[in-house]
């Protein structure tokens, strides 16, 4: 008899001995588990995608976040930019700032900064040969670069290529003017500009049989180096700057001036305006950014009765209670705004019949455009905005965790901040003043110098405490901080840093004895400042703060003046009241932070939550898996049993007929 198959388990049987089927029985008894199983994949794939859905959104509340946070900062944000035109571009360009004051300023450019360019006599051979030895050379108060001529270098070219190699303050060329007998000169360019960079030379080329080069009564001065010089209005009240490069940072307060062409007689307008431009399409990219989230959640939510069409979202709380808090956060009134901008409705913005904003960039244009105080009114309308009730404390900044008030903040200054000053051991006088004993070391606001130098000549007090002035102002080491030098009234100078705070420093640290003797310093002079101290009382309590210079700012732990910032200018303890505003768009951020949180968001718990409902359903699926794979075979060992056993008796039956037939036949 052929048995059913033969496994190397041993015997495998199919159902030959019963005519059972019995893998199909073995399924139909799995089948109720297989579809719980099944089952708990289906849910498993509707939380992934409600999961990835609600990532999705994630991302366009994210770029609604970075939208928003341009509409409502309190600095720097898209009510503050600025533009700066200037009526002559070729002679003037201007570029403003978001600290630049809007208004019109009249300007004359009367020079430019050149740099110090001076030649060698003529020679009739670029490769000319020329004495050995050494030559130094230096600009200004720079660093002395020294030059070595010897027999590899000891020509006109040669001494040009030194210079050049040596990559100092100094590029050096061979040129030709032109002339029949001697026209190749060595042309030496500072390339620093400015009056206080000069180049000094110091000549020790003496050794060799070659032609002297640079020698004293042998230099003709091709360009005088000269500072730009800008003057601001006209007539008596008129103001002349100058600087040692034709930039002015500090001409225009927020606005970096570049003078291209000088003409006294000339005016040029630099207008700096409000950047209305930008700030429409900020405001419209908001608009765009705010309808996509709200078509998102309308796609998610719906449910379609022709197509059956469910979107993931649909019934979802958390989705419906973000639409209706975003449209609540934009739909309120701003207190203490005028009617004319205290809603989105009243600038131009409104809610649709599905909830979407329209934008009527005409509307709001118009206004923003109007007569008056319309840009702080509107930055007031979307930013978090303070107002205080004394000069000498504004508001500067907040964050999205600093509350509006109900009642105004309290801000105390306990301590004004101050500037670092020096004031001379003895009093300043009358000085003639010569190379080398003209440079002073000095250390400010930890920057050190490495040497202000003043120009040789002669000077009265006045005179010397000018260029005292004007050479640590330009001195490029101490990277533009600046200082004010006065003689007070005991005849002593005094250095005050432009600088407020503990981070302001001045230092005498050293210098040429005839300069420091003239300026009353013995060498050993410091000053620092102060910051300035205080403290934010907010609904009754005190609540901590910092002093960084002349800002004052909420300690993070504060209940309501966390981020908060303030700039005092007050020159003795005093206080003010502080009120917060907060704008439509920081109600809005506040609403998108609590949702968006990295750590305490609504939007990662949700996702905590997806994560965890896929992991514990991965879990019953694999032991639900295992549990099955133990029935089947357990069943499967059982049903081959049962073949096993009637295959044997079918064995027995045909052996017990076989003898019954033998029987018989006898």
């Amino acid at each position: 008899m052929a048995l059913g198959g033969v496994s190397s388990n041993g015997l495998n049987f199919t159902g030959l001995a019963t005519g059972i089927d019995t893998a199909k029985v073995i399924d139909g008894l799995n089948a109720v588990s297989q579809q719980r199983i099944n089952r708990f994949k289906t849910q498993k794939s509707e939380i992934v995608g409600k999961q990835t859905t609600f990532a999705a959104l994630q991302g366009k509340l994210f770029d609604l976040q970075a939208k928003t946070n341009a509409l409502a900062r309190s600095g720097g944000g898209a009510f503050d930019g600025r533009t700066a035109t200037a009526s002559d571009t070729a002679a003037v360009t201007a570029v403003a700032g978001t600290a630049a004051v809007a208004g019109t300023y009249t300007l004359t450019v009367e020079s430019l900064a050149k740099a110090a360019q001076f030649s060698s006599a003529g020679y009739a051979d670029p490769n000319a040969r020329i004495q050995e030895g050494t030559i130094a050379f230096q600009v200004g108060g720079g660093v002395t670069t020294t030059v070595t001529v010897d027999s590899r270098n000891n020509t006109l070219q040669g001494l040009a290529d030194a210079v050049n190699a040596a990559n100092g303050d100094l590029r050096a060329s061979v040129v030709n003017d032109g002339t029949t007998t001697a026209p190749y000169r060595l042309l030496l360019t500072s390339a620093k500009t400015g009056s206080a960079n000069s180049i000094a030379v110091t000549n020790n080329l003496t050794t060799g049989t070659g032609a002297s080069v640079l020698e004293t009564g042998a230099i003709t001065t091709v360009q005088a180096a000269t500072d730009a010089k800008v003057k601001v209005g006209s007539g008596a009240g008129a103001l002349t700057i100058t600087s040692e490069t034709n930039q002015f940072s500090n001409l225009i307060a927020g606005v970096s001036l570049t003078v291209l062409q000088a003409d006294v007689n000339k005016s040029i307008t630099v207008s700096v305006k409000n950047d209305n431009d930008a700030t429409v399409k900020a405001v419209q990219d908001f608009v765009t950014a705010y309808n996509g989230v709200r078509d998102f959640i309308t796609e998610q939510t719906r449910f379609d009765t022709d197509t059956k069409f469910a979107g993931a979202l649909l019934g979802n709380r958390d989705a419906s209670a973000l639409a209706n808090e975003l449209a609540s956060a934009l739909s309120a009134t701003v207190p203490g705004l005028s009617a004319t901008a205290n809603r989105l409705s009243s600038v131009g913005l409104a809610f649709d019949e599905r909830g979407k904003l329209s934008f009527d960039s005409s509307k709001f244009s118009a206004a923003l455009n109007s007569p008056g105080n319309a840009a702080a009114n509107f930055k007031r309308l979307f930013a978090l905005s303070g107002k205080s009730d004394t000069n000498g404390v504004e508001f500067l900044i907040g964050s999205n965790k600093t509350k509006p008030t109900s009642s105004p903040y309290t801000v105390n200054i306990t301590s004004a901040a101050s500037r670092a000053v020096v004031v001379s051991a003895g009093p300043a006088g009358p000085v003639t003043l010569t190379p080398p004993d003209n440079a002073l070391q000095i250390k400010l606001n930890g920057l050190i110098s490495s040497g202000v130098t003043l120009p040789g000549g002669a000077y009265t007090r006045d005179e010397l405490v000018a260029a005292l002035q004007k050479a640590i102002n330009s001195a490029p080491s101490l990277g533009g901080n600046l200082v004010s030098a006065v003689v007070n009234g005991n005849g002593k100078i005094e250095l005050t840093t432009q600088k407020y705070g503990s981070g302001a420093s001045v230092a005498i640290t050293g210098g040429s004895a005839p300069l420091l003797a003239a300026l009353g310093f013995n060498g050993t002079e410091t000053g620092t400042g102060s910051d300035v101290a205080g403290n934010f009382v907010a609904n009754g309590m005190t609540e901590t703060a910092t002093g960084s210079g002349q800002i004052l700012s909420g300690a993070s732990g504060n209940a309501n003046t966390v981020g908060l910032q303030v700039t005092s200018t007050l020159s003795a303890p005093g206080s003010a009241n502080l009120t917060v505003t907060q704008g439509l768009a920081s109600r809005l951020g506040a609403v998108l932070n609590k949702y968006l949180d990295p750590v305490n968001g609504r939007f990662k718990a949700i996702n905590d939550a997806f994560t965890e409902r896929s992991s514990a359903i991965d879990k019953t699926v694999a032991k639900q898996s295992a549990l099955l794979e133990s029935k089947m075979a357990e069943l499967q060992t059982r049903f081959a049993a049962m073949e096993t056993a009637v295959n044997n008796l079918k064995g027995l039956q045909t052996q017990l007929s076989s003898l019954v037939i033998i029987n018989n036949s006898k």
